[in-house]
């Protein structure tokens, strides 16, 4: 959704576009003949066309900086160190001899987003930055003021980094292109994998139930679970499925959400897909909705859905499972972390996750996420364009893959256990498939003890947590609920998804339109009521027609208009 400092900001670009590109045609000649004239010298030459080549003299930059708490560090080796001067920066520093200065800095969120929207009004943007959106990206581009990166990255990607764009299938870096040419270098959004249906292992055990499959088998479980008490709540007192009353569904990744219902009628709300004729078309309003809608409505008034959830808050939600007042939810493949503290309450409870609720041929359906959600760029005329692919590759490949200096690796791990970040550019480069990607490597890594094969230095320290597990499991004791939660999630339920049945649907557009500033508030809320009238029976399935009339009129053929010409533009 479009702020309104950033609708404001496009007005007043066009004003000031006449004056802050007038006087920089000249500086970007000069610049451009000057990184030409370097070219010819092989130091220099060496430096700007491969991934790690050093600069034989310091190349300075500014950038816009998301801030970092550095009281963070108060009391340890590193108190002095700040934003130009940090863990990052030297690294950046001694391996590339680059140095940073601060354009701007801010908060992340809303802070930065609106310092960003005054650095491209003003005209004067930093060397390089982060954006936060597609639309600010396309602003930047359409008004001339970032560098063409298509060489940069052919040149001074790494191959890792190159494999790790590839993983996306060409879906990500063809998102930050324009004209065939490439505008920024976009961060990546991992695969969420499926929805998870977490279980209460113990409660199963107790009844002699079966692990589930199908969406009859969850139904069936719950309503086990509800009637036989085997949580010792009292009769009828267990809580059914705990459901998010905000994001009831259509959020890739989304914590108590029922995509997974959905999906197994072939409903995919809140996101744009292909209607099988090349038309994006809302899955919100598709008829497979009311399907859905119906049996889900049927579930809560049978009480396999929480009643309560309409009014629950997030701690509420949290407080049903890790309390022993439910033992059913859904969430992704991290959903251990959600329930850790069940361990502290009750050791004895088993959170175990499945791959359910899954059609008839035992697969389940998944729509994928936006694969990139904000994007690195370079003012057009700084000399060193390729600097930030240089950075990128030295942060994302060498520095999480090759380093090997025990001292350099101890000073991050000391960093990143007070939580600190600091370095210049704040991004997430990651395999699509990240999550799950190793994890036969680390499986075979825990059960010989051999670790030579473990890809990345984080590995190591995960190696360490999921062994601490391990081994109070073998020697009878009861694990530490973090060990447990990073094991449950990364391991068990990484392993699953691998080897799972799992087809994808993939959204067509995650944009925004000029009229979804305006009239996308009161669509969502629309949506948001039908969700929680047709559940809870304040209304029948029926009131879906309506509601998909309504919206049409209130503004969603106007949106689906301009979605469908935002897809043909690029």
């Amino acid at each position: 959704m479009l702020s309104r400092t950033k609708r404001i900001c496009s007005v007043a670009l066009a004003a000031v576009l006449a004056v802050s590109l007038a006087g920089c045609g000249s500086s970007d000649n000069a610049n451009s003949s000057a990184a030409s004239d370097k070219l010819n010298d092989p130091a220099w030459k060496e430096a700007m066309t491969t991934p790690f080549g050093k600069y034989p003299e310091t190349v300075t930059y500014t950038v816009g900086q998301m801030a970092t708490n550095y009281s963070s560090l108060n009391g340890t080796a590193y108190e002095k160190d700040n934003a130009t001067d940090n863990v990052w920066t030297r690294y950046f520093k001694d391996k590339l001899n680059v140095q940073n200065t601060t354009k701007f800095e801010a908060n992340d969120g809303t802070d930065y987003s609106q310092k960003v929207s005054m650095a491209i009004v003003s005209g004067d943007i930093p060397d390089i930055m982060v954006v936060p959106d597609y639309s600010t990206l396309q602003q930047l581009h359409d008004n001339d003021l970032i560098a063409d990166l298509t060489d940069a990255y052919n040149n001074t990607a790494s191959d890792r980094i190159k494999e790790i764009y590839d993983s996306y299938g060409g879906r990500v870096l063809d998102n930050a292109k324009f004209d065939g040419k490439l505008m920024a270098i976009p961060t990546t959004e991992i695969s969420h994998g499926p929805g998870i249906l977490w279980l209460r292992k113990d409660w199963m055990d107790k009844l002699g139930l079966q692990e589930p499959k199908t969406l009859e088998d969850v139904e069936n479980i719950i309503t086990q679970f509800i009637e036989k008490d085997p949580g010792g709540n009292g009769a009828g007192k267990t809580v059914g499925l705990v459901v998010d009353n905000e994001n009831v569904a259509g959020v890739s990744g989304g914590q108590y959400s029922l995509n997974n219902i959905f999906s197994l009628y072939g409903a995919y709300p809140k996101q744009w897909i292909d209607d099988g004729n090349g038309n994006a078309v809302y899955g919100s309003i598709q008829p497979e909705m009311k399907t859905a809608l119906t049996k889900i409505s049927e579930m809560y008034k049978k009480g396999l859905v929480d009643r309560q959830f309409a009014v629950r808050t997030g701690d509420d939600r949290k407080a049903l499972l890790t309390g022993g007042k439910s033992g059913s939810f859904l969430d992704n493949w991290w959903g251990s972390w959600t329930v850790a503290d069940t361990l502290k309450l009750n050791p004895d409870a088993e959170w175990v996750s499945y791959i359910a609720p899954q059609a008839e041929d035992g697969s389940l359906t998944m729509f994928t996420g936006n694969p990139s959600s904000s994007y690195l760029v370079v003012r057009k005329g700084f000399e060193h364009p390729e600097l930030a692919v240089k950075m990128v590759s030295l942060q994302y490949d060498y520095q999480r893959y090759q380093e090997k200096d025990e001292e350099v690796l101890k000073q991050f791990a000391d960093y990143s256990q007070l939580n600190v970040s600091g370095s210049p550019i704040i991004v997430n480069i990651d395999y699509y498939d990240a999550f799950y990607r190793n994890v036969d490597i680390m499986k075979e890594a825990l059960e010989t003890g051999d670790t030579s094969k473990l890809v990345s230095n984080m590995d190591i320290s995960n190696y360490n947590s999921y062994k601490k597990y391990l081994d109070s499991e073998k020697n009878g004791d009861k694990p530490d609920s973090v060990s447990w939660a990073g094991y449950a999630s990364s391991i068990t339920t990484a392993s699953m998804v691998k080897n799972a049945n799992i087809k994808e649907v993939n959204p067509v557009f995650f944009g925004t339109t000029s009229s979804m500033s305006l009239k996308w508030p009161t669509l969502s809320k629309m949506e948001l009521e039908m969700y929680l009238k047709i559940i809870t029976g304040d209304q029948s399935p029926d009131s879906f027609d309506k509601f998909v009339d309504s919206w049409k009129k209130t503004g969603g053929d106007i949106i689906t208009k301009e979605v469908n010409e935002a897809i043909a533009s690029n």
